[in-house]
C-alpha cells in the first residue's frame, strides 16, 4: 500500500515539482518554474510514491485566510490513475484543513474533474477563470462536515455505528468508534484509557475485539456499496501480536486486499469475505489480523 508523506531531501523536491509540471504546465507548452507560486514556503505539501520511490501524486494545501484552506496542483501521474490516489492525498489535505480548525475548503477544478470533486462533497459555487485560452475551471467549495473523517456515504457508517452501539454495547465501553470510510479504505479508532492493562498497553483482548469489529464493519459497507444484505458472523481469524499498543488505537482495512465473492449471498444465500486488518499504535504498525467472514442471507 503506497503512503502518503511530505518530501523531504532536495531530490524527492525535484521528484514533487517535476509530476507537477509534467501533468498540470508541460502538456500546454508552460515553462519549468510555472508549477510553483508565491504561497510554496508557507504551504503543506503531499505526495505519494511507489517502492522504488517513483513520485505517482502530489497535492497542495495552503490556507487564504484562518477560516478558509484551498486545494492546489492536485497531479496524478497519467499510469497510475483509476487507484485512488487522488481520493488519498485529497483526504489527507482535508485532514489538515480540518485539524487546524479550518471552516471550508475552496479548489478551482478543471472542467473534466469536476465528478471526481463532487463526488468527495464539494460544491460547484461559479464558473471561474479560463487558463491557456483552453482549460476552463470552476470554483468549488465544501463546508466543514460534522464527521471530518468520514469521507464517504457517512449515513451508512452512522448505520454501521448504531448497530454496534445497540448490539455488541462492550465496543461502546471501548470507545470504538468508525474513524474514516474512503474510496480505498476503513478505519476505527478506539479510546485507549477504557482498554489499558496493567502495563499501561492495551488488552491483547481489545485489539483483538477492534480488529474483529473492523473488519465486521468493512464486510457491512462491502455488502451496503454492492446493494446486499445478510447476516454477518466470524467464521475464523487469525491474529500476529508485534509490538505493545501503548499511543492511540487504530484499525484499518484497505479494501483492495479484501477478498470474497459477496455476490454469492444472491445466488447460493451464503458468502465468504477474508478481510485482512492492520492496527496501530499511533503511527506504529502493531499486530495484523486476518478475519474470515461468512454472511448467510436473511
Amino acid at each position: 500500500m503506497f503512503e502518503v508523506s511530505s518530501p523531504q531531501s532536495s531530490e524527492e523536491w525535484q521528484a514533487y515539482y517535476q509530476l507537477r509540471w509534467q501533468v498540470l504546465r508541460a502538456p500546454w507548452d508552460q515553462p519549468r518554474g510555472s508549477e510553483q507560486d508565491d504561497l510554496e514556503q508557507e504551504s503543506e505539501h503531499r505526495y505519494i510514491k511507489d517502492n522504488e520511490g517513483n513520485v505517482l501524486a502530489v497535492a497542495r494545501l495552503h490556507f487564504n485566510n484562518h477560516k478558509q484552506a484551498q486545494v492546489r496542483y492536485m497531479a496524478v501521474d497519467e499510469a497510475h490513475r483509476g487507484k485512488h490516489l487522488g481520493s488519498r492525498l485529497l483526504h489527507e489535505l482535508e485532514k489538515l484543513a480540518w485539524s487546524q480548525q479550518a471552516e471550508e475548503l475552496v479548489l478551482f477544478a478543471r472542467e473534466r474533474a469536476l465528478a471526481f470533486y463532487e463526488r468527495h462533497g464539494y460544491a460547484v459555487i461559479e464558473k471561474a477563470h479560463l487558463a491557456y485560452d483552453d482549460i476552463q475551471h470552476w470554483k468549488m467549495v465544501k463546508q466543514r462536515p460534522v464527521e471530518p473523517g468520514w469521507f464517504r456515504q457517512p449515513d451508512w457508517t452512522q448505520v454501521l455505528q448504531d448497530i454496534w452501539r445497540e448490539s455488541i454495547p462492550i465496543s461502546d465501553v471501548m470507545g470504538i468508534k468508525v474513524d474514516t470510510y474512503t474510496d480505498w479504505q476503513f478505519s476505527t479508532r478506539a479510546d485507549l484509557k477504557a482498554n489499558l492493562n496493567p502495563h499501561n498497553s492495551m488488552f491483547a483482548g481489545s485489539i483483538y475485539s477492534m480488529a474483529t469489529l473492523t473488519g465486521w464493519g468493512a464486510t457491512y459497507l462491502a455488502l451496503r456499496e454492492r446493494g446486499l444484505d445478510g447476516d454477518i458472523v466470524l467464521a475464523d481469524a487469525n491474529i500476529k501480536y508485534m509490538k505493545p499498543l501503548m499511543k492511540e488505537p487504530s484499525a484499518s482495512v484497505t479494501i483492495s486486499e479484501c477478498v470474497g465473492e459477496l455476490e454469492t449471498l444472491t445466488t447460493e444465500g451464503r458468502a465468504q469475505y477474508t478481510v485482512p486488518v492492520k492496527v496501530y499504535s499511533g503511527d506504529v504498525l502493531v499486530a495484523k489480523f486476518e478475519g474470515q467472514f461468512v454472511v448467510l442471507h436473511k
